[in-house]
């Protein structure tokens, strides 16, 4: 211990006396690990730590899935849940749930809250028990019983000051009274998504308990595995009993339609399915700013590299008066790692700085991100880094010291100025490496940045300019029947349509961009599929007048809805240009049928009431994602024959749309004072709110290589400064028998060139590797893209010319007289 205060005191020392070098190392230091500090935390609380519940690992979701049909993930049906539940003893317990919206408050004071839907056993399947109060019972899942709430602790404790005495109360929900039966304890959070404040029964009726009602897929369904089950075990009892339903399920051919879909249930971990689109940018990220410490750890030991060649005197000195090799050996790694700990403890401010970046960047928005923190599992992360940063960059000088003959070095002439040609070549090695590392990062931020470009450039279907959007749920309560819902459609859209500078305006059931999804197997009237051929599920929207114009689709034949398309006219439709194309190729669709509710067989006695006229074709929107090449139509009914309770209201104005939310506030609170109007954005913003995750990881990888660029810049200026220091004396004699300034300059700038060319043939070929593995995360440009290529290696050149330039010139002022006389 007293040795180790001796070092640690004498490294001090030094330290404090080499202030630019201490300076400079500190810095590099808190930067980088402060981006795999703040990257860390990230990492930490989204895929390592586990979910917050007990056994999570035994937690497992389930979906169907019909991809020939176009549907890769759908969710469950009620018969699913049911059915499953009795019949699949992999489960220990089995719920399901709807993410939902409620009306909540006193008339005259409501407002419009984020709420869930819950079956029974739901709590107590993630193994959370209510802090008061009970959860939901089997006979709240029947309606007329279903008028019952549990309560987040959040909302417990802003609206009923945490008194107890809250259980037994009624809370008003969408203009009816809901007992609360629990409150859920402090710090319940959701596995995913966003939270909720109160929770309510999701009921059943009796048609959906019947098989006759399978694949009417609403919920979400997660189940907890039994002790020693496993998911292969679920998923074959799952099998199994889905080959029992097919049998019983009351549909001509069942067991052929939906082979010929791919109809598979899915079983997975929960966690695992929560991280699956999340996990790859994160660890992406986490390796950038990994190679960016690396890069730092580099420079310092380049750093500590020319400082222990002007400490060998000192090094040989003690090792005449007795200290081993070991011995320096310790001294130097207690120098390194002292430093790098320092480093370390700014980079935890540094690292809580970006932490708090990365949450305006999105990273709230990530499973779980709301939990993101600068916690003790971060603080012993970024401490072992430090440590283990220190030892690499302390063991690099070491082996310079190790494999020079300290004993020779008062023997050396004093004059030669010169390094060793090993620790010359292992300097010209590391900044080799810095570039390659650099070259890496560089390219993955410029194939990002194309990729987003191009993502802005795909045109969505509609014209999102000046184009308002919110939303409107109609309580069941007063709003029960089809006449009362369409007369408030009716009563809004005339009202916001007299607005000044308002163009058009609509109501519709599923907006693009608002994480809606919406889709129903449809087929032309007399269709048969051939052998082998699936049906398809494109997607459905119910939409009033005003709707399509106000959104800016385009019209390609026909019509768009008019206000006599309702209940009492004729049965129509319009589709897209994708659907009209798949079953009309040769003819133009206006006027052919297409069968809805139903499938070739089914309800033959029925059939007129599921056939609807084609009035209209438009052209293709994209729904979620403008980057997704996945499409099976869409097809749309006009709002007024079957209108739903919530609805979205679509207004396009002349000019600043957002400047029309307190006149269609006004209007909303004129027709029903508890109606609220909420959700609301531009489709402007909807669109940018879909690319925030792309937005992200392109800013940070851009961050992450210019910080590569810039070390990696110094790294080259620093051993070719480094080299001029050293080779005076010899550029002196060149001087003196006869070369020019000229190739004084050029003998430093091929020597960094050199070292650049090799980085980046290392770093290209590391580069196309990269390329392949992050290609998921790419769109409209390819991993090897040449444009990309040749402008990041152009940019790193020029920047490590800069770098070089400097050195050289310094080179060409050496005057050969004075470094032949230097000591």
């Amino acid at each position: 211990m007293e040795t180790l205060l001796h070092d640690l005191k004498y490294g001090w020392k030094l330290l404090w006396k080499e202030k630019g070098f201490s300076v400079t190392a500190l810095l590099t230091l808190a930067v980088c690990i402060g981006a795999n500090s703040a990257i860390f935390g990230v990492i930490d609380t989204v895929l390592l730590d586990p979910l917050p519940y007990d056994d999570a690992d035994r937690l497992v979701i389930t979906f169907n899935s019909y991809p020939n049909a176009g549907v890769e993930r759908a969710s469950n049906g009620s018969v699913d849940y049911f059915y499953r539940r009795e019949g699949v003893d992999a489960f220990e317990a089995i719920a399901v749930y709807q993410g939902w919206g409620h009306t909540v408050g006193e008339s005259g004071n409501t407002e419009h809250l984020s709420t869930m839907r819950v079956s029974a056993g739901f709590f107590s399947l993630l193994r959370v028990t209510p802090m008061l109060g009970r959860e939901f019972t089997d006979e709240e899942m029947e309606y007329g019983n279903e008028q019952k709430v549990i309560l987040s602790y959040g909302f417990w404790e802003e609206r009923f000051g945490a008194d107890e005495s809250a259980i037994g109360q009624d809370l008003r929900i969408d203009g009816l009274p809901y007992m609360i039966v629990g409150v859920l304890p402090e710090g319940f959070r959701l596995p995913g998504g966003a939270q909720r404040l109160f929770y309510v029964p999701t009921p059943f009726s009796e048609n959906q308990r019947t098989v006759d009602n399978w694949h009417s897929n609403n919920y979400s369904l997660i189940a907890r595995l039994r002790d020693g089950a496993t998911i292969e075990q679920a998923h074959s009892q799952i099998d199994a009993l889905n080959a029992t339903l097919i049998e019983q399920w009351p549909l001509p051919n069942a067991a052929q339609i939906l082979e010929d879909a791919g109809f598979a249930v899915h079983v997975r971990n929960l966690k695992d399915d929560l991280l699956r689109e999340t996990k790859p940018a994160l660890m992406m990220l986490w390796v950038g700013v990994f190679f960016v410490l690396l890069i730092g750890c580099v420079n310092i030991a380049n750093l500590m590299l020319a400082r222990s060649n002007s400490r060998m005197r000192e090094f040989a000195a003690r090792m005449a008066l007795g200290a081993d090799k070991i011995r320096l050996m310790r001294q130097v790694i207690t120098e390194s790692v002292s430093l790098s700990l320092l480093g370390g403890i700014l980079g935890l401010g540094v690292g809580w700085v970006g932490i708090r970046v990365l949450e305006t960047l999105g990273a709230g928005d990530l499973p779980r991100g709301a939990e993101i923190a600068m916690s003790g599992d971060v603080l012993l992360f970024t401490l072992l880094l430090a440590v283990a940063a220190g030892v690499i960059f302390g063991a690099i000088p070491l082996v310079h010291i190790f494999r020079t003959e300290l004993s020779n070095v008062f023997r050396q002439e004093s004059r030669t100025g010169t390094s060793g040609r090993g620790a010359v070549l292992l300097r010209n090695a590391m900044v080799t490496g810095q570039v390659a590392i650099a070259f890496v990062l560089l390219i993955g931020a410029g194939l990002l940045m194309v990729s987003f470009r191009s993502a802005l450039q795909v045109e969505p279907g509609f014209q999102p300019e000046e184009t308002l959007t919110g939303l409107v749920s109609m309580p069941s309560s007063r709003y029960s029947d089809a006449a009362s819902r369409r007369q408030f459609a009716d009563d809004l859209l005339r009202e916001v349509r007299s607005v000044p500078g308002v163009r058009a305006a609509g109501v519709t059931s599923m907006l693009p961009f608002a994480g809606d999804n919406s889709s129903s197997v449809i087929v032309p009237e007399g269709y048969t599929p051939e052998a082998g051929e699936s049906l398809i599920s494109p997607l459905s929207t119910w939409s009033s007048s005003g709707y399509m114009e106000a959104m800016g689709i385009p019209l390609l034949e026909g019509r768009l809805f008019q206000e006599a398309d309702n209940a009492e006219g004729q049965q129509v439709m319009i589709i897209d240009e994708w659907l009209a194309r798949r079953y009309w190729p040769e003819t133009s669709p206006l006027g052919r049928r297409m069968m809805f509710g139903a499938v070739p067989g089914m309800w033959e006695a029925e059939l007129e009431e599921n056939l609807y006229t084609i009035v209209g074709v438009i052209g293709v929107v994209k729904q979620n994602d403008l980057t997704s090449a996945e499409h099976t139509g869409a097809y749309y009914f006009p709002y007024g024959a079957s209108p739903r309770q919530s609805i979205t209201l679509v207004v396009k104005a002349e000019s600043q749309a957002t400047s029309l939310t307190p006149q269609v506030r006004e209007i909303i609170a004129r027709i029903d004072p508890d109606m609220p109007f909420y959700g609301i954005e531009t489709m402007a913003q909807r669109i940018d709110d879909s690319l925030v995750g792309r937005r992200t990881l392109m800013l940070l990888i851009l961050i992450f290589s210019g910080v590569a660029l810039f070390l990696s810049a110094v790294g080259i200026y620093g051993v070719l400064a480094y080299s001029v220091s050293q080779r005076t004396r010899e550029l002196g004699i060149r001087m003196a028998v006869g070369s020019t300034p000229e190739d004084a300059f050029r003998l430093i700038l091929v020597q960094g060139i050199r070292v650049m060319a090799v980085g980046l043939v290392i770093g290209l070929a590391s580069a196309l590797g990269l390329g392949r593995l992050i290609g998921t995360l790419l769109f409209g440009v390819s991993p090897a893209d040449p444009l990309v290529l040749g402008s990041v290696a152009s940019v790193l050149v020029l920047v490590g010319l800069a770098a070089c330039v400097f050195p050289a010139r310094k080179a060409t002022r050496v005057d050969p007289v004075v470094a032949l006389n230097q000591e």
